[in-house]
Formats: structure tokens, sequence, C-alpha cells
């Protein structure tokens, strides 16, 4: 799924300087891209030093009743979850509750031997081994409605990828798994976990859990590309433990989660350095993701300098955030990038726009 997005490093720097000063040539650029690429909507926030400077939104939230995407839009922002869960899982760190190097057997029941070796922290830095596994099926088809027992077991008979520890690949896998150590550590269901440690303290009230039953207000239709014609996105499964992918949010909502979490209202300072520090190798070499350096839930780069933290999502999500300039953009797009990472290359173009001395991105 990742390889899908390959967010940093296929997408070139977007070209900038024939923008006219002012708004009008950022959202010249933006309504031009949503055209060219088909985008439906697209809403984004820009933080600098904890105040929201831009927020802004752009197209339609439903292509069949026309209604206008505003920044109130609630979309489904899939693998920007996993910093949410990774969070998750350091609150309780903090608690003492865990330590990232606890063998995940210790609080995952009817973990096979082959796991034995394995710990949150592995788990949290895609190192762990464990398959990534995107869907569950029965008769070759994928299941709709999916246990947390049915999607164990799938991942459970699966042999590991590699010895803990020894690479990295990302694993939707291993987040599940962190998604059932916060149920049987907290004694409550994840969905109430984040709703009561992570969404409630920092005023998420748009901020949820994605379940398929429950109805939710200025919910964003998502789209994907067929033969370059807007489709539905069907990726409509009913996950009873969605800590991988499973997050509805706003523009600004995840503003105010990334005020917080920088001004250390969320973890502690210390805790947040862990997670935005790239994770070693047994070996003492960087765990690298497609690439990438990762930390704790994080994407980490440094570019020229400057430090950047990131995640993306694959239905056109993903926040960027510098960390010594404590700048961050966030961009939420209705179409999901099976044809390409729109999002990051509007965010490129968000960035250079209004910090134009902030280094950008190299293919």
């Amino acid at each position: 799924m990742l390889r899908q997005m390959l967010w940093f490093v296929t997408i070139g720097c977007l070209c900038t300087s024939a923008w006219a000063a002012g708004s009008d040539g950022l959202d010249s650029y933006i309504q031009h891209e949503m055209e060219a690429q088909k985008i439906p909507g697209v809403a984004f926030a820009v933080i600098d030093h904890g105040k929201i400077v831009e927020e802004r939104a752009y197209g339609l939230e439903n292509l069949e009743t026309g209604t206008p995407l505003r920044t109130d839009g609630v979309f489904e922002i899939a693998s920007v979850t996993k910093p949410f869960t990774a969070t998750a899982i350091m609150l309780l760190v903090q608690d003492g509750k865990i330590r990232l190097d606890d063998p995940i057997d210790k609080f995952i029941d009817h973990a096979p031997p082959a796991w034995k070796e394995i710990t949150v922290r592995e788990l949290l830095s895609h190192t762990s081994g464990i398959k990534g596994l995107g869907w569950v099926e029965s008769d070759g088809s994928p299941l709709l409605d999916i246990t947390t027992k049915t999607y164990f077991d799938e991942v459970a008979k699966l042999p590991l990828e590699f010895a803990p520890g020894e690479r990295a690949e990302y694993s939707d896998s291993g987040y599940f798994l962190l998604g059932m150590i916060i149920e049987k550590v907290s004694g409550i269901r994840y969905a109430e976990f984040m709703r009561q440690r992570v969404f409630a303290p920092f005023g998420m009230a748009s901020t949820s859990i994605l379940d398929r039953r429950v109805i939710v207000k200025n919910h964003v239709a998502e789209y994907t590309l067929h033969d370059g014609q807007l489709e539905h996105d069907r990726r409509v499964w009913q996950h009873e433990l969605p800590s991988y992918f499973g997050m509805l949010s706003t523009v600004d909502d995840l503003s105010k989660w990334m005020i917080a979490l920088t001004e250390g209202r969320v973890v502690k300072p210390e805790t947040l350095d862990q997670m935005w520090t790239a994770t070693k190798l047994k070996d003492g070499k960087p765990a690298e993701v497609d690439g990438m350096p990762y930390g704790l839930g994080w994407f980490i780069l440094n570019l020229n300098g400057h430090r950047m933290v990131g995640h993306p999502g694959f239905l056109g999500s993903v926040i960027f955030h510098y960390v010594d300039d404590d700048f961050t953009v966030i961009v939420l797009t209705n179409l999901d990038v099976a044809s390409g990472s729109h999002q990051v290359a509007l965010a490129q173009a968000i960035i250079s726009h209004l910090r134009p001395n902030l280094p950008r991105f190299v293919p």
C-alpha cells in the first residue's frame, strides 16, 4: 500500500516561480491542479509557531449532491491514523503500563511462537517482520465485515518476512496489533481510548474512529480514478479494530492536535523526541521504510539541516511538520492515491508559497 504513495521520493518539486503574490496565486494553482488531476475536493491548514495562519477548502464534498467542501468537512484520513495509534501507545508507556522493549506476547493472547522476540518498539517502527495484510479474504473475495479475531487469525498464520529488528517493511498488521495492545492494557475499546485520551482533551469534536454504521455529519465522500474516470472508492470495510487506517477528522481538528502535540500537551517533550527520532536496526543502521527513515509512527527526514516529520494516507491525506521551524501543513483530499501522491505535491506547493525559505523535497 505504501509504495503506491512513495510520497517523498517520487513526487518532484513543483514550480512556484510563476505564482502571483498573495493568496490568489495559491488558490489558482490548487484549482488548476484539482482540475488537471480530477481531485473533487481539497482542504488544507497551515500552522506557524502554534497558530493556524491558513485554512481553506476547495471543490466538492460529494459529487452526487454537489455539496461544496468546507473546512469542517470530515475526511477518512487512512494511514495518517498511525501517528495517533503510536501516540496512544506512548501515553500508556508514560503511564508505566507498557515498556517499548516489552515482548508483544506479554499483551497479546495466543501469539504464535514466531512472535516471541518481537517488541512493542518494533511494531511501532515497522521492524517486526510481521507481514502487512491489507484485507482478509473468504473464498477469494475480500470480506466487508472483519472482526478483530478474524484479522488476528489471518495475521498470526503468516510467516515472518524477516527476523525482528533486521530491517523495516511497512506493516498495516503491526498497527492492528498495536490496537489490540491498547485495548488489552487500557481495558477499554480502542475507539473509546482514543476518544478519552486523544480526541476529547484537545477539543477534536469532529474526530472519531471509523464505524460504517454511524451517520457522520459533513462526512466527505471518497473517490478513486478508474480509466481516467472518477468512481466511488470501494474500501468500505467494517473493521472492528481499524487502528491502522480508521480515523475520521477535519483540517481544524488535526491542527488542534498538532498544536497540542508540539506544545507538549499530548505527550511529554522527551516522549515526542523518541517518536521523532529515526529507529535503529540491530546492526545500528537507521530503519528505512521505502528508503525513508522511520521513527515511532512518523517518517523522519533531514532536509538541508531542517528536521521534518510526516505521514501520508492512502485516501489523499498528509501531514508535514518542520520540527525546528515549528511549521506544519495538513492537506486532506477526497481522491485516493492509486493514481499518484497528489496530496504530497499540493503540500509541497503550499510550503513553497508560504515559506519559500524552507527546503523542498528533492526526487
